[in-house]
């Protein structure tokens, strides 16, 4: 369903000519440059033996543990805005044994409903922030399909990064091989 929500959002971006993410799009994969690296050394084109593996030797070096129900991967950056770590969790989405997305959820450790510095709103800002100096590119506010909520996305060459309030406490980035993943439309 989460796939869907992003394909139509997709598809909107497309529809808007004169959208400044839709010409980034258009631009970035004319380019053919590729940028298979996310973060933390996980990258686009791992197969799911060489992902475990890395995961392994960062859990060992105590960068990463498991996440809740050992369904994800767990990194906590450290932030000085709010005092406490952002959780990052995150998990890779699979082709043919091979990374071609991964989605990850951010959210502050000590979040608490009646703290408005630690909401989604907030961490939104620090998300957008922090990944602007990651990966040194500009997100742009796009509004959804269905709800006109706020989304941001960038594009750099194949890598895209989706990011959405998923609720009052979490922020959801996805990052996607934009490339593979208009192959699989195609099949």
């Amino acid at each position: 369903m989460n796939r869907l929500y992003f394909f139509g959002i997709i598809i909107l971006f497309i529809s808007c000519k004169k959208n400044p993410y839709v010409i980034l799009e258009r631009d970035e994969i004319a380019s053919g440059v590729r940028y298979d690296s996310l973060f933390l050394g996980v990258k686009f084109g791992m197969s799911s033996k060489e992902f475990y593996s890395h995961c392994w030797d960062l859990n060992k070096k105590k960068l990463v543990s498991q996440g809740p129900s050992n369904n994800s991967v767990k990194y906590l950056i450290p932030t000085e805005s709010v005092g406490q770590n952002i959780e990052m969790l995150f998990y890779p989405v699979f082709n043919n044994d091979t990374v071609y997305e991964v989605n990850t959820t951010f959210s502050y450790t000590g979040w608490a409903p009646w703290n408005k510095e630690t909401s989604a709103e907030y961490l939104m800002d620090e998300i957008i922030e922090l990944l602007s100096k990651w990966y040194v590119t500009e997100f742009y506010e796009i509004k959804g399909p269905k709800n006109k909520s706020k989304l941001y996305a960038t594009i750099n060459g194949n890598r895209r990064i989706a990011l959405t309030k998923v609720t009052e406490r979490e922020v959801r980035a996805r990052f996607t091989d934009i490339l593979t993943e208009k192959n699989l439309r195609n099949e």
